[in-house]
């Protein structure tokens, strides 16, 4: 019965965030965000706990308890606006040109010029349907791996995704994705992957931490020889950054398990150290809901 409530619930606030998308103006997003985000802190729920328990883990003794909860006061607010200008660019279409700045696209040219397709790897911190839709806009071959909300409508981000022309990759299962995304890196297309959560794989160092760090993009990377290349999105003020990082492929063709095993991990370590700086930089732009520090071990 509590599965059937959340569910209901989320598709009336699917609903409402849409219909208020189509009605408000980009200029009014920002305060409506702030006012629904001072309530929907003061709800005492699951997530929330989870989410000041990986503050406290990430930071330490960095900060006070009551900046933490600053922070998550903030990514409350944060995460309502992103909800808010995605809803409002779906129904408006308006053009993404001006409202994002990209940083290093070079990067990513000289990427896809090697022609084996490029595996994005990126995680959830700031408006990642904004960077999708952005390099949708601007022509690029764009394929993205996700995996659909429990409580949302039914096909609701292999939709959104398509609305874009943006080529959807679900999570099905371990064995079925890899095929996919081979499929589309054999296009040369650029495969989106958020890799920031908490999957089997291996035990890698983020904020201090061996924290186990999902492998399958780099893995694939690895094996067809496709270039990494780091993005992520971020919010400066009422505009985003959109940051391009050189690839962060290890130039070693060597399949032996013991050096496959230890580039893997190296890359992953790579991609964490980027990650973690933005995030240090932006705390109230990471999705601290994941149980991102739930499987740790001592190095």
């Amino acid at each position: 019965m509590d599965k059937l409530l959340k569910k209901i619930f989320f598709h009336i606030m699917v609903s409402i965030f849409l219909k208020l998308g189509k009605i408000l103006k980009k200029e009014q997003l920002p305060a409506v965000s702030r006012f629904l985000g001072d309530i929907f802190y003061k709800i005492p729920w699951k997530r929330k706990y989870i989410a000041l328990e990986n503050l406290k883990k990430a930071f330490e003794e960095e900060y006070s308890e009551r900046q933490l909860k600053g922070f998550l006061k903030d990514f409350y607010k944060e995460i309502i606006l992103m909800i808010f200008e995605i809803c409002n660019n779906v129904t408006q279409r308006e053009s993404l040109l001006p409202w994002v700045k990209a940083y290093g696209i070079e990067y990513l040219d000289r990427a896809l010029e090697k022609g084996r397709g490029v595996i994005a790897i990126s995680g959830h911190l700031g408006n990642v349907p904004v960077m999708l839709a952005w390099f949708a806009e601007q022509g690029y071959p764009i394929a993205v791996l996700f995996k659909e909300g429990e409580y949302l409508p039914k096909n609701f981000l292999k939709n959104l995704i398509k609305s874009y022309n943006i080529y959807p990759i679900p999570f099905i299962s371990d064995k079925d994705v890899p095929k996919e995304i081979i499929k589309a890196l054999n296009k040369n297309m650029i495969v989106f992957i958020l890799a920031d959560q908490a999957r089997r794989g291996v035990y890698a160092k983020f904020f201090g931490k061996y924290v186990l760090c999902q492998r399958g993009a780099f893995v694939i990377a690895r094996r067809k020889n496709s270039p990494v290349v780091p993005i992520f999105i971020v919010r400066e003020d009422d505009k985003y950054s959109l940051i391009i990082y050189p690839d962060i492929s290890i130039d070693n063709t060597d399949l032996n398990k013991v050096f496959f095993e230890r580039d893997i991990t190296i890359l992953i370590e790579r991609y964490n150290e980027l990650l973690e700086n933005l995030i240090r930089k932006y705390p109230d732009q990471y999705y601290w809901f994941h149980r991102r520090f739930k499987n740790m071990k001592n190095h």
